[in-house]
């Protein structure tokens, strides 16, 4: 989490005055339609987002729909009456000349000069790299801990990156640690003499996160030239297991979440010739998210997700230590450092129902709140109006009217709008399905 940043007013001014483009004339009106950058990872689904927006596939993956002002990615806003959407203005660009406008003063003097959340739409084909993000304090030391130094470099900013994942379709996904004698009861279940190695830090006793975490760092650090033996160990004996398990063969005491487990894995061993985390779903929590169903991952928490539609709000931050199921460098050290073996998958993230069309999720990190609003009719709703600063407004399903101001655009599933801190009260109407993005509490710290 990152520190409250105290702006005196003389120099919000100067940084709202940054930038001699567009300094005069005002912003809006809002709403503003966004056009939003798709990312083709190669754990994208060819056909989810395509559905979704109802257009022809392009045949490439798509991994993610991004909403927001990421340096790497940022949206372009399109003004009434400009049919080019590529004439549209960056969001990012926007921000940074006009951020009193664009964010409001509490958001500045919280954040700065930036947009603290990004929001995207994840369309999982395959597993994604099992990952760990740090909590800001780390991420803001280590960052400027490298800015003069030489080299590879593991933070990119000096921000925290907090996920919240809303499940549109079923998702299945790997999501902090096991408990620890469920983790020991899987590797005995392979039985195999490398996994036997993994386990031994579990068969002790002390602290369970730390015996999770030593389990975890005996297969981050797995030795190169054992890792393709240590796959092909895993990769029989849960194959053979997954043959022997069925109806008539009784004598196997395999249950389902066993079974999801051993299926996992050897899913990855297909994937994956020389990895050791294709052992990961023994040790980290297997979670199945069904269609309005939500995951909060904490800073330390390893995870991956592993296949499904959903939208995923998080910190505006490219902060990501990979621990394996990826081709990228991996910086074992730093990972280790910041990886928290009490880490559990967070379901019961807080909700308030603020009125009888939304309900907004709150997991208690100043940089965003989530909130999904149905329009089960044509009639006009006003959206909950105690929200400081902008806000991304993201229809799913349906259509959707957005007007504030006596200015409206009308968004079709798979489509955004943008909505400055300067407008007033936001009114939608339907039939659909739409969400919010907006900061989180400030009062935070």
């Amino acid at each position: 989490m990152t520190n409250p940043v105290r702006t005196p007013v003389s120099d919000r001014q100067s940084a709202g005055d940054a930038g001699a483009v567009a300094t005069s004339a005002a912003l809006g009106p809002w709403p503003q339609m966004m056009e939003n950058p798709i990312r083709d990872y190669e754990w994208g689904s060819t056909i989810a987002l395509a559905r979704l927006q109802g257009r022809p596939s392009s045949g490439r993956p798509e991994a993610e729909l991004w909403m927001g002002a990421h340096p790497s990615g940022p949206s372009r806003l399109v003004p009434p009456g400009v049919t080019d959407p590529g004439q549209g203005r960056s969001l990012d660009d926007l921000v940074t000349r006009r951020p009193l406008d664009l964010l409001g003063g509490e958001v500045f003097d919280r954040f700065g000069p930036r947009l603290p959340f990004l929001l995207k739409i994840l369309a999982i084909s395959r597993p994604l790299s099992v990952q760990v993000h740090p909590t800001g304090d780390r991420a803001r030391t280590a960052f400027e801990g490298e800015a003069g130094s030489e080299g590879t470099h593991c933070y990119v900013d000096p921000f925290p990156k907090p996920e919240l994942l809303y499940a549109l379709e079923p998702i299945d996904a790997m999501c902090g640690f096991r408990p620890a004698a469920d983790a020991l009861r899987l590797l005995d279940l392979i039985g195999g003499e490398r996994t036997a190695t993994v386990a031994e830090p579990l068969r002790g006793r002390g602290d369970e996160g730390d015996r999770i975490e030593a389990a975890f760092k005996k297969l981050v650090t797995w030795p190169v030239e054992d890792r393709a033996a240590l796959v092909v160990e895993i990769r029989e004996v849960t194959r053979e297991l997954l043959a022997e398990a069925g109806p008539q063969r009784p004598g196997r005491s395999i249950t389902p979440e066993d079974r999801r487990a051993l299926t996992w894995a050897s899913r990855l061993t297909a994937q994956h010739e020389a990895d050791p985390l294709v052992a990961a779903p023994f040790l980290l929590d297997l979670v199945q998210l069904q269609p309005g169903e939500t995951l909060f991952v904490p800073a330390g928490a390893p995870h991956a997700y592993l296949h499904g539609l959903g939208v995923e709000i998080m910190g505006n931050s490219d902060n990501v230590l990979r621990a394996g199921l990826t081709h990228k460098p991996i910086a074992v050290e730093e990972l280790l450092r910041i990886v928290h073996g009490g880490s559990r998958p967070q379901r019961d993230i807080p909700e308030s129902w603020v009125s009888p069309y939304e309900v907004i999720w709150s997991p208690g990190v100043p940089e965003f709140r989530l909130s999904r609003i149905w329009l089960h009719e044509p009639r006009a709703i006003t959206a909950y109006p105690q929200i400081a600063g902008p806000q991304i407004i993201l229809c799913t399903a349906g259509t959707a009217r957005v007007s504030c101001g006596g200015h409206d655009v009308v968004l079709a599933p798979g489509r955004s709008a943008f909505v400055g801190a300067t407008a007033g009260p936001i009114t939608l109407a339907g039939p659909g399905e739409v969400f919010r993005a907006f900061t989180g509490d400030l009062t935070l710290v």
